[in-house]
């Protein structure tokens, strides 16, 4: 996916935001019991503050085309299917690698070769249900490639290494032990134990890489893995006069990426677009909108009708919230909703916006933000209100609607949600992102199934015009 970079000299669009966004500023940076002074203190009976939230809200999903997912730290292994979103598979495409040469004493004797993994805690989907992993050799070098996405596919050896079927306990901290190709094994035991492996490019040689995946079949979940905890040990044993032992040699993990495929056959998005230029409406999606870490699946937010408001005369926005609450039923224990929600700003073909100085998407700020050198972003948390039995999240826009108000852009450009901020350089934000190395999803409805799940908050001030 592309991202659109404005210098603040030829754009007027991130200028009047950064200009706007100052204002705003220094106005919220005002403590109070602060005398302000004025030259004309104004009559309290010529305005009127409203509120209104029932100001039309736009929903359309759109589809990055492609996701780096290299070097992330945690490896995804898994598959499930969603009820909305159709099925996704997540496959860890990994290659170990020692740092110089492995040896092996003489006298020992081979034992075994297996693959150790650990858990990082995350999971999403059902983790009652089995998942039957393989681990395929791969027969490419990882090492040839750049950068890998997503939607990366590399050949591998049909014949699996090894099979596990486990019920996940991602929440422990325990290891997932695969035992793998006894030949194979045999093989790096005995060019090890000749001293035929003394190099990295050596092991590489024998083992250019693996592919850990779940069966095609498999409707679970996807577990997370941590990438400094996943080795290749090779067992061995040496029997001396002290008895018999046993040792290991480790070989670790040196390039990683997650494969994350989804199938929406048979869904409301199976008529995805091919590009990130094209937003799929709510109304040609059920009247709904999505969000999907890891394919990366996200919302587009559009007010069509505020800048209406500015023909009232002597009207200014006070503050504006977006209140999401997610589609009924669509979330449960097996497929949570995102504990947080992050805001972007985007133009009409769907770009990001790009701070010219970083290089990376522009978020939305929020009007409270006490400094213009380090703006805070707004964030929509989950709440689950237990008392009330609602959940929602809630996000301030009023630094985006006040700048839509008063500088008249008529450009296209609108709010993307997504489930996480972006976090890595210019050239690949989504690097080690949880957006790129997760699959949480949100499903929302848009007005049309409630205008109370979903709708733009407006506190504002109407001056008398007499």
């Amino acid at each position: 996916m592309k991202f659109i970079s404005y210098s603040f000299k030829g754009s007027s669009t991130v200028s009047k935001l950064l200009v706007i966004f100052g204002l705003t500023v220094s106005l919220a940076g005002c403590q109070w019991g602060e005398e302000v002074e004025s030259l004309i203190q104004p009559d309290p009976d010529e305005f009127t503050v409203l509120f209104s939230d029932t100001s039309a809200v736009k929903l359309s999903t759109f589809f990055t085309d492609s996701m780096m997912t290299g070097s992330a730290q945690r490896h995804l292994v898994g598959r499930f299917a969603d009820p909305y979103l159709g099925k996704i598979q997540a496959a860890a495409y990994f290659q170990t690698a020692p740092e110089s040469g492995i040896t092996i004493p003489d006298l020992a004797e081979y034992d075994s070769l297996t693959l150790s993994m650990r858990y990082d805690t995350y999971s999403y989907g059902d983790t009652t249900v089995p998942l039957n992993i393989s681990v395929y050799k791969v027969l490419k070098d990882l090492s040839e490639y750049s950068s890998v996405y997503n939607i990366t596919k590399l050949p591998f050896d049909a014949a699996p290494l090894g099979k596990i079927k486990l019920i996940p306990r991602p929440r422990t901290s325990n290891n997932v032990r695969i035992k793998l190709s006894q030949a194979l094994g045999q093989e790096i035991f005995e060019k090890a134990q000749n001293n035929q492996i003394t190099s990295a490019s050596a092991w590489t040689n024998i083992l250019q890489g693996l592919l850990v995946k779940a069966a095609d079949t498999d409707n679970a979940s996807v577990i997370g893995f941590k990438d400094t905890a996943t080795a290749v040990r090779l067992h061995y044993h040496t029997i001396d006069v002290d008895g018999l032992k046993r040792d290991s040699l480790n070989v670790k993990l040196s390039a990683l990426f997650n494969q994350i495929i989804p199938d929406r056959t048979g869904t409301l998005l199976a008529k995805a677009p091919t590009t990130h230029r094209i937003a799929l409406p709510s109304e040609q999606t059920g009247n709904k909108a999505f969000i999907q870490a890891g394919p990366g699946v996200m919302t587009r937010v559009d007010f069509p009708n505020l800048q209406s408001l500015k023909y009232y005369k002597y009207s200014v926005i006070n503050r504006a919230f977006l209140r999401i609450t997610p589609f009924q039923l669509s979330v449960t224990d097996q497929l949570r909703a995102p504990a947080q929600i992050f805001v972007y700003i985007c133009d009409k073909n769907n770009e990001f916006i790009v701070n010219p100085s970083t290089g990376t998407p522009l978020p939305l700020y929020d009007l409270n933000s006490t400094t213009v050198q380090n703006p805070k972003p707004v964030v929509g948390t989950y709440v689950n209100d237990l008392i009330n039995n609602t959940q929602y999240y809630l996000f301030d826009v009023s630094y985006y609607v006040s700048n839509l108000m008063n500088s008249g852009l008529q450009d296209g450009t609108g709010l993307v949600l997504r489930s996480s901020a972006f976090t890595g350089s210019s050239g690949f934000p989504e690097a080690n992102s949880e957006f790129s190395k997760s699959v949480d999803r949100l499903v929302i409805g848009d007005q049309s199934t409630g205008i109370k799940n979903l709708r733009l908050e407006l506190f504002y001030t109407v001056a008398d015009s007499k």
